[in-house]
């Protein structure tokens, strides 16, 4: 039976689905389900959309113009339930069939994870390579959060808690699309602290922000996950 992998910490997910993305994934649909019934639903995609096959037999598909599926599990820390993320490439086969598709191209048609982060195609700066690439970035509203939080904490006379935001900012994953925002938000904290306060001398900055590396696989199988609990059902 097939036992696919769950991931565990979230930019190891993130890398991985934009990897997928990146070599023609960009059809997908998303959801949740509760861990008691992942199998089943593993079991259903394995059957109708063959997510089990391996890169030979994903290449051979390709060659006679099939489409190829996988499936993403995570598991969030604590959470009821496996947000689940099945992604197809082009071609003919039962998935564009039987699931409503979505592309990620398309401005309405984003992956997006929890909310807070979205998949996008952008341009990578010259001095990069140039080109575009696929890059996570913050949502709309996630960037707006942020920035409500950081002027309602430069407001404060002390700096305890622009502080605090500021060290939960440079651990958001660090993707070049949130490395731009989170970057633009540091300095509007700046701005904002100096224009309140008269002097940075209080703000305390880290050196620089913090570069995503290539991940080491933490999944776990989605059996051992069930042994072991690790979500809540």
């Amino acid at each position: 039976m097939f036992d696919p992998p769950v991931h565990i910490h979230k930019t190891v997910f993130m890398q991985r689905v934009l990897d997928a993305v990146s070599h023609g994934y960009h059809w997908h649909t998303s959801g949740t389900v509760p861990l008691n019934k992942a199998q089943r639903l593993a079991a259903k995609f394995g059957e109708h959309y063959a997510i089990h096959r391996n890169e030979n037999q994903r290449a051979y598909a390709k060659r006679k113009r099939e489409c190829n599926a996988r499936l993403f599990l995570y598991a969030p820390p604590q959470a009821k339930v496996l947000a689940w993320f099945l992604l197809a490439t082009d071609g003919d086969g039962r998935i564009h069939e039987e699931e409503r598709l979505r592309h990620a191209q398309d401005v309405l048609g984003r992956i997006r994870l929890d909310d807070d982060y979205e998949l996008i195609r952008r341009t990578r700066k010259s001095d990069k390579g140039g080109g575009t690439v696929w890059s996570w970035r913050m949502t709309k509203d996630c960037e707006r959060r942020w920035r409500e939080r950081i002027i309602s904490a430069c407001r404060q006379s002390h700096a305890l808690a622009i502080t605090q935001a500021i060290g939960s900012l440079y651990r958001v994953p660090g993707f070049s699309g949130i490395r731009e925002q989170t970057g633009a938000l540091i300095a509007l904290a700046r701005a904002e602290w100096r224009r309140r306060h008269g002097t940075l001398d209080a703000l305390i900055l880290p050196p620089k922000l913090p570069y995503i590396e290539r991940l080491p696989d933490t999944s776990l199988a989605l059996s051992q996950v069930i042994r072991q609990g690790r979500v809540e059902t």
